[in-house]
C-alpha cells in the first residue's frame, strides 16, 4: 500500500514538474511587439538593366505566440502595388538577446495594381516563402532587434537569412 502511494506521489510530482516546465516555455515564448519598418527598395531590372525604386512598409506583429508580417509595396509616388501577408507563430523568443524565430505557415500575395510590375523584392520573397511552405510546410525567419531607442520608439531590426537591417517604429504592448 505504501509502495503504491510512493509511486503515485512520484508520478504526480513528475507530472507537476513537467507541467511547470511546459508553462515556463510557453510563457517565455510569448511576446507583444509591433514593428513598422519603412524602406526604399532599389534594384536593377534584369530585362532592361534600369534602376527601379519602390517603397516598402513591413509591419511585424508578434502577439503572444502568433506572428504576422505584412509587406506592403508602393511606387515612389505612393501608389499601392501589392501586399504580401505571412502568418504563423513564434517558435522561439530569446528576450535577453531580442531574437525571435518565426515559423510562418501561410503566404498570400494580394495585387493592388496589376499595371505596375512587382518589385524584385516582392517577387523573390513571395517565391522563397511559398516554396518553403509548399516543400517544408513552414518558412522560417529569424529577426533580431539590434538596438532600441525607447524614448524615440525606434529599433534597428536584423533579418536572417537575408542579413538585411532596417529602421523601424517600435511599439511594445503590455
Amino acid at each position: 500500500m505504501i509502495k503504491h502511494l510512493k509511486v503515485g506521489l512520484s508520478g504526480a510530482l513528475l507530472i507537476l514538474v513537467i507541467g511547470i516546465i511546459v508553462l515556463q516555455h510557453i510563457k517565455a515564448t510569448e511576446v507583444d511587439i509591433v514593428l513598422s519598418c519603412r524602406n526604399e527598395l532599389v534594384s536593377t531590372n534584369p530585362k532592361n538593366h534600369e534602376i527601379e525604386h519602390h517603397s516598402l512598409i513591413a509591419d511585424f506583429a508578434l502577439q503572444k505566440r502568433s506572428a504576422s508580417i505584412s509587406y506592403r509595396y508602393f511606387t515612389t509616388d505612393g501608389i499601392p502595388i501589392a501586399t504580401l501577408h505571412l502568418k504563423g507563430d513564434v517558435l522561439s523568443a530569446n528576450k535577453d538577446k531580442d531574437t525571435y524565430i518565426l515559423n510562418l505557415v501561410s503566404s498570400e500575395l494580394i495585387r493592388h495594381n496589376s499595371d505596375v510590375p512587382l518589385p524584385l523584392h516582392a517577387t523573390h520573397l513571395e517565391a522563397f516563402a511559398s516554396r518553403n511552405i509548399t516543400k517544408e510546410g513552414v518558412h522560417n525567419l529569424t529577426i533580431q532587434i539590434v538596438s532600441r531607442d525607447e524614448a524615440e520608439n525606434t529599433a534597428l531590426l536584423y533579418f536572417l537569412p537575408s542579413t538585411n537591417i532596417c529602421a523601424c517604429s517600435l511599439v511594445t504592448m503590455s
